[in-house]
């Protein structure tokens, strides 16, 4: 069926499950030692996740704005919190008491991103087997899309982002972790609006040309594209390969560089990268 339709329009979307704090399974310990501890800022916070859903097309590239759901204790977004809560033109912010999605809230994602992202495109949906969005009433006033679903317990061999994606996504969001833990700086990552931020730095990311055979290798792999992309850097090659011992932007008091920026390849602290928010 792939071939009756353009990649741009032949879509894979996935839920990917985040902790509010991340850390290490491993560290330091003095040899014969039985017991060695390790300290996180809220041992809370490593238990609870929040869920982020991107949609990837078969050409590579990310479609619409990612989908965010955070795990909030009632269930829904107070008006104070709303009237807080962080702007990013590229994240759709949603949530749920377990932080993770639910049928209603698939409803809410139809409606309010693949709706608007599809319009009156022929497109073609390959999702999975999960029960939440499995429905096809869900799916109903979408006339011009074409809906497959991946089989049981098949999505690590044959779902794009579960394949490839993914991966590249959780370890950018993981360097963020590391580098704040590394340094001790005074950055909360798990406070709400700076989740937020961070998934829309990471997205924005991820967007840029340069990922675009990532992705397209993440339909390759998975079976669906008959050319491989060919050579190309991951994640780490080219946001983190780099000799500067500094960031790039003049009168920086920072002397310890982040990440090199993917759309205009400046090596940036976490405070001109995160706190100001550098987006394309």
């Amino acid at each position: 069926m792939l071939p009756k339709y353009n990649p741009d329009n032949v879509y894979n979307t996935d839920q990917s499950g985040l902790q509010l704090k991340l850390f290490s399974n491993s560290t330091l310990s003095f040899e014969g030692e039985h017991l060695t501890l390790g300290k996180v800022q809220s041992v809370n916070n490593t238990t609870h996740s929040y869920t982020v859903q991107p949609v990837i097309s078969m050409s590579g590239r990310q479609v619409g704005p990612l989908f965010l759901c955070l795990k909030e204790a009632n269930g829904h977004l107070s008006d104070n919190i709303k009237r807080n809560l962080f702007t990013a033109t590229n994240v759709l912010v949603t949530c749920s008491k377990s932080g993770k999605l639910t049928t209603s809230l698939v409803q809410y994602w139809i409606n309010n991103v693949l709706k608007s992202t599809i319009g009156t495109r022929n497109c073609f949906l390959l999702s999975d087997y999960w029960g939440g969005q499995r429905d096809e009433k869900l799916y109903a006033e979408l006339k011009h899309l074409k809906r497959l679903e991946i089989p049981k317990k098949t999505t690590a061999m044959m779902q794009p982002c579960d394949v490839h994606y993914n991966r590249q996504y959780k370890y950018l969001v993981r360097r963020m972790y590391h580098h704040v833990r590394l340094y001790d700086l005074e950055v909360h990552l798990a406070q709400r609006n700076n989740i937020i931020k961070m998934n829309s730095l990471v997205y924005n990311q991820l967007s840029s040309p340069k990922f675009y055979p990532i992705i397209q290798y993440a339909w390759y792999q998975s079976g669906y594209l008959t050319t491989n992309p060919g050579t190309f850097e991951n994640v780490k090659q080219i946001c983190f390969s780099f000799n500067d011992n500094c960031c790039h932007l003049q009168r920086c008091a920072d002397s310890t560089p982040f990440i090199k920026y993917a759309y205009c390849d400046k090596v940036l602290c976490v405070e001109h990268f995160f706190e100001n928010y550098h987006i394309h």
